[in-house]
């Protein structure tokens, strides 16, 4: 009979009950990362519970220690299960998959066959029996040493599950702190109750309070659940990405300790140093690439690939600890091969286009014009004409290139204020001859002034006056430079240049916004490219706008002030 209220069975029932209940409202993120193990680990603390409050209600001793068999599966499998849901949650879940874990579900499953075939062996534990306490079931029995080992192999992967939940605590920062704390903390509080018990600490018989401290332990568990989004904002996306950001780079990384030893690295790096990924870690650098280092500056270098020769450049940057102290460097190699053989290509090209075509093809305008006076077939003389046309575009277009070529070249300059309207006026001045029926209006208030490398500036504007000239069919072609009209943002001026000529033909407009080229009418499509890429290296914008009236080009260019407060920042497209 029971003497009083069954408080240890009925602790221990409501503890499974409560474990019940939270893994029921779980059981719809069992699809989550880790929420299948987590969904698992509370089943396996319910079985315990359940089972051992029952128990406590019945005196049999043959059915009394059969109640021991689930009662130990549910500890068996809680580590086997948590450490599961860690590894998976932090982002490990490969090792899921790998003979180690098999290895650790092996042992636990022997381990519960052990139990179950006990009273035929009795190596878990011996001289069971029935010693009743508060009026309930309590057992007493002699712990075998096979019991120690099955508890240590417990204890040992609960220990590891915390562990790897505690460095996603330290490695992550607050994003995931909160609730990967809570859940690797929550073991504590059930843990020690089943070491004084298995030590055979307290009260004679010893009592297992192990399932009453569940409630606590399920009170962190739900504290990271509801609290902070324990399965929305899960470690393993950080832990993955971190992985991804190196493996997906595209570029060779490798990652040296302050002694020079490889401690990172990807596959393209492993191709790089010539050795498997495995074999690489925690070898020399200089092993491997001995014209290389990391504390200093580096040249490009050659590695022959898959038969080919690779040029790759060499960025390197020191890692430092919370302190500032330094522990090790970053190198990326960054393939270059492509980039060097079209520069190589263009260098030379530019040299054939400015020297060699343009001179000989001064030479053969000068004798098709020579040809042209001399010929008295007004056919011949037509056709001789058209010739010498053509190839006066041909000039102008390398004329084009070459201006291409000092608008990268001044890229590099640092910008300074600059007053737009004498710069305008001395554009106006040279493109409009005297005597020619050509205009060009600066109707510029003096004190406008944009941050700008001059020499750019003046080649973006005078290739959008010349385009507006040329391309005007009236007996007196005109072009207006003025403030546009409409606010422009903050920290920019808005200027608009508006001819009323023919318009830029839409495929050269269209392309500017392509990755190719199309063919060019008079040069005036590369002109485009070039007002582009110039507005663009100034931390601007361009807009074109083609109507029955005309064309009307706005350029969004920084003020000085502007530009100096956010030097260095990326001005999003407008």
């Amino acid at each position: 009979m029971v003497s009083s209220v069954p408080w240890l069975a009925v602790a221990s029932l409501a503890s499974g009950i409560i474990s019940l209940g939270f893994m029921r409202y779980l059981w719809s993120y069992r699809g989550r990362l880790g929420g299948r193990f987590f969904v698992a680990t509370i089943g396996c603390e319910a079985l315990w519970s359940l089972s051992y409050g029952l128990a406590l209600f019945v005196f049999d001793p043959a059915l009394r220690e059969a109640f021991e068999i689930p009662i130990w599966i549910g500890i068996n499998f809680i580590g086997v299960f948590f450490l599961a849901f860690a590894l998976e949650y932090t982002g490990r879940g490969n090792v899921l998959r790998s003979k180690v874990m098999g290895g650790v579900v092996s042992l636990q499953v022997l381990h519960t066959l052990v139990v179950v075939t006990n009273p035929l062996h009795q190596i878990a534990w011996s001289g069971y029996r029935i010693e009743p306490t508060y009026g309930l079931a309590t057992v007493v029995y002699a712990h075998q040493p096979w019991l120690f080992v099955n508890a240590a192999g417990f204890i040992l992967m609960i220990a590891v599950a915390s562990f790897l939940l505690a460095d996603t605590v330290f490695s992550y920062g607050p994003l995931y702190r909160t609730q990967a704390a809570a859940i690797a903390v929550s073991p504590i509080f059930p843990g020690l109750p089943f070491l004084l018990w298995l030590a055979e600490v307290g009260a004679t018989p010893p009592l297992n309070l192990t399932p009453l401290l569940f409630p606590i332990h399920l009170a962190f568990d739900m504290y990271a659940f509801f609290s902070r989004d324990m399965f929305e904002m899960v470690p393993a996306a950080r832990r993955i990405a971190d992985r991804a950001a190196i493996d997906n780079l595209g570029s060779a990384v490798v990652i040296v300790d302050s002694g020079r030893r490889i401690i990172e690295c990807n596959e393209e790096a492993a191709l790089l140093l010539d050795a498997p990924r495995d074999e690489a870690l925690g070898s020399r650098l200089e092993t491997h690439l001995d014209d290389v280092d990391p504390g200093g500056d580096n040249a490009p270098i050659t590695r022959r690939r898959d038969g080919r020769k690779r040029t790759y450049a060499v960025t390197t940057s020191p890692l430092t600890d919370a302190s500032g102290t330094a522990v090790g460097d970053t190198i990326v190699f960054q393939d270059i091969t492509e980039q060097r053989r079209r520069e190589q290509r263009l260098a030379v090209l530019n040299r054939v286009l400015r020297h060699n075509l343009r001179n000989d093809l001064n030479v053969v305008t000068g004798y098709l014009e020579m040809a042209r006076e001399r010929v008295e077939d007004e056919e011949v003389r037509r056709m001789l004409g058209t010739a010498a046309e053509n190839t006066a575009g041909v000039v102008e277009l390398g004329e084009k290139a070459r201006h291409v070529e000092r608008a990268l070249d001044a890229d590099g300059e640092e910008p300074t204020a600059v007053a737009l309207r004498p710069l305008l006026e001395g554009i106006a001045d040279d493109l409009v001859e005297p005597g020619s029926n050509g205009e060009i209006r600066v109707d510029v208030p003096g004190d406008a002034t944009v941050r700008a490398t001059p020499a750019l500036l003046e080649i973006v504007f005078e290739n959008l006056l010349e385009n507006a000239l040329v391309h005007d069919p009236s007996d007196s072609s005109s072009a207006t430079v003025r403030p546009a009209e409409g606010d422009a943002d903050e920290g920019f001026l808005a200027i608009e240049v508006a001819d009323e000529g023919s318009g830029i033909p839409e495929h050269e407009l269209a392309v500017l916004d392509e990755t190719g080229e199309t063919a060019l009418e008079h040069g005036s499509g590369l002109g485009l490219w070039i007002v582009t890429w110039g507005v663009d290296s100034l931390a601007g914008t361009v807009d074109f706008a083609v109507s029955e009236r005309g064309t009307s080009v706005t350029l969004e260019l920084p003020t000085p002030d502007e530009a100096a407060a956010s030097e260095g920042q990326e001005r999003p497209d407008a």
